[in-house]
């Protein structure tokens, strides 16, 4: 199977590029740019690394593992990139200005980036990056968030985007990690993922590769990467990680200290991410002490690697939302009543299934966003109570009659059957567990209830067509609030993102206010309006988030927890973790 049809496959639990973020305008003329620091600590330290699978396309634009998802963070940069909460500090650009109708985003890039290969990190390359992302023939998750967006080199370390309509979370998109167009230019999108380069690429981030086969990969840290200070940027300054939103047309200095920094003592030089075809056998060789961390596993097998002695557990708040999705449309007439949408559930044990299925790590939903998103909104949100009680008083008030047999649907001759669509426990064993959950408490209400598991193919294919009664959907959201993908009508199509159908012209109009407002207190209040919508109105079934767990042994230090849309987001702070000692 080539990289490409792996890349294709990648698509079976619902990743959605769901963009935004932290928004303040920022003068890209008015931060100087320092003078970087040069340093090389020595002795070399190595740092040991775990991971559950192997790369298959090392590139920003058609990673299809989470091995290259991780690999794509420690190896590429984008013009921002991810800072402490949920905010944003530059990168590759230094500086940054929006226009008043904030239909213009320009920015001032370094002068000091460099690809591997000393050529200097420019605009055009930028620019390249996203014409390759709007390629019409990249069948990419990132493609559809750059359509309509014009990107200009103004120079060769400008470069200026220009929107057709406002974007609230425009700038959460310019994470996206850049390609060097000097190296692709010949290079068909239709080919990248299977190309030389995405086998060995060529990065400009803090990390090189020195070595690669079939059981790891050794990176190297590069000694004069510049980059943002983390520590710098903890105020709310506008422009820096403590701002989090926009107001176009600001003329605002950056506020954050940039350059390249030397690495304390005991700062990682060498990351050594050793690859397993199981988690049974990293676990051994984790609990064997052959690895400082471990991540991607079940929750059980986090359970079992923690039992090691010294060893912690880095528990990282993930946007991925554990949810049952009814089939809304004309042809599942069932499920039109409110009152039906919110007795099934009602009839679900949230808290049980998090404590069940994911052994508590993680957090209950009660709508779209988590609770410990800043834009949530606890007062705009209705949650609804675990009630087998209220849940069959619902299905009464919808019409629907209970005996013995099952719940009959009005105007029915026979019991109604459900069936609950699952990837099977080999494809996702979180996602098969709690719909095994979701079916028995169902049963319990005296549903007819048959889980339906099917592998990867099957269970993307049903839902794109909608052939299935309910479903049960790991959604992986970014950490804009932007929600839209999920729920807007023009969605609804076949092969679309709206899994569940639903066309609402009302909650469209509310969606597009969260998708099109740039200030942050109109942009707060559009947003609470969507999480009293979507509750009150039970357009799907909350359950859970995950949160994505990081085994540590007592020989690493300075990890600190963020917020996360991927688990390749625990390398935020990666330039600032230490080991106690090489040994």
């Amino acid at each position: 199977m080539k990289r490409r049809d792996r890349f294709a496959v990648a698509g079976l639990i619902l990743m959605l590029a769901i963009v935004g973020g932290a928004m303040y305008a920022t003068d890209y003329g008015e931060s100087p740019e320092p003078t970087p620091i040069y340093a090389t600590p020595t002795p070399a330290v190595t740092y040991r690394e775990g991971v559950v699978g192997h790369p298959s396309s090392i590139d920003p634009l058609t990673a299809s593992t989470q091995v290259d998802r991780d690999l794509v963070a420690l190896l590429f940069r984008g013009l921002l990139r991810a800072g402490p909460n949920g905010t944003l500090l530059p990168d590759l650009a230094r500086s940054w200005a929006v226009s008043p109708d904030g239909l213009t985003y320009t920015f001032n890039m370094r002068t000091d980036a460099r690809w591997e290969d000393g050529q200097p990190v420019t605009a055009a390359d930028v620019v390249f990056t996203v014409g390759l992302a709007q390629d019409a023939n990249y069948d990419g998750p990132l493609g559809g968030s750059w359509q309509g967006i014009t990107a200009t080199a103004v120079g060769s370390n400008v470069v200026r985007f220009t929107l057709t309509t406002p974007l609230g979370g425009f700038l959460r998109q310019t994470l996206l990690p850049i390609l060097p167009q000097h190296l692709l230019a010949q290079t068909d999108v239709t080919d990248l993922a299977d190309s030389d380069f995405s086998a060995q690429p060529i990065g400009d981030g803090p990390y090189r590769i020195a070595e690669m086969d079939d059981t790891h990969i050794l990176l190297t840290r590069v000694a004069d990467v510049p980059t943002a200070s983390v520590s710098s940027a903890a105020g709310d300054t506008p422009g820096s990680a403590g701002a989090s939103g926009s107001v176009a047309g600001a003329t605002v200095t950056a506020g954050v200290t940039t350059g390249a920094t030397a690495a304390a003592p005991g700062n990682i030089d060498n990351i050594d991410m050793i690859f397993f075809d199981s988690e049974a056998s990293a676990v051994a060789s984790f609990q064997a002490g052959n690895l400082d961390t471990l991540g991607g596993l079940t929750p059980e097998s986090v359970e079992a690697a923690a039992t090691r002695a010294g060893a912690g557990i880095s528990r990282y708040p993930l946007t991925s939302l554990y949810s049952v999705v009814l089939n809304q449309r004309a042809s599942h007439p069932e499920f039109g009543k409110l009152s039906v949408r919110q007795g099934l559930l009602a009839a679900i044990d949230q808290s049980t299934i998090l404590e069940t299925a994911l052994l508590g790590l993680g957090t209950v939903a009660d709508g779209p966003l988590p609770n410990w998103s800043p834009s949530y909104d606890p007062a705009a949100v209705t949650a609804t109570a675990y009630s087998t009680s209220d849940a069959a008083a619902d299905l009464v008030a919808a019409g629907w009659i209970h005996a013995q047999s099952g719940w009959t649907l009005p105007n029915a001759k026979s019991p109604y059957a459900i069936k609950l669509l699952s990837p099977d426990e080999t494809t996702s064993p979180v996602t098969y567990q709690i719909a095994v959950e979701v079916a028995a408490e169902w049963r319990d209400l005296g549903l007819d209830v048959s889980l339906q598991t099917v592998d990867a193919a099957d269970y993307t294919q049903n839902l794109s067509t909608g052939d299935f009664d309910a479903a049960v959907v790991d959604y992986q959201l970014g950490l804009d609030p932007d929600v839209s993908p999920l729920l807007l009508s023009s969605q609804a199509a076949p092969a679309g993102s709206n899994l569940s159908g639903v066309t609402d012209a009302s909650l469209d109009q509310l969606l597009t206010a969260v998708r099109t407002t740039s200030d942050p207190a109109a942009r707060q209040t559009a947003i609470s309006a969507v999480e009293k919508y979507v509750s009150t109105n039970v357009l799907m079934l909350p359950i859970c988030f995950a949160d994505y767990e990081f085994v540590i042994s007592d020989r690493v230090q300075g990890i600190s927890t963020n917020e996360i849309a991927d688990p390749s987001g625990r390398y935020w702070d990666v330039l600032d973790w230490r080991l106690a000692s090489d040994g």
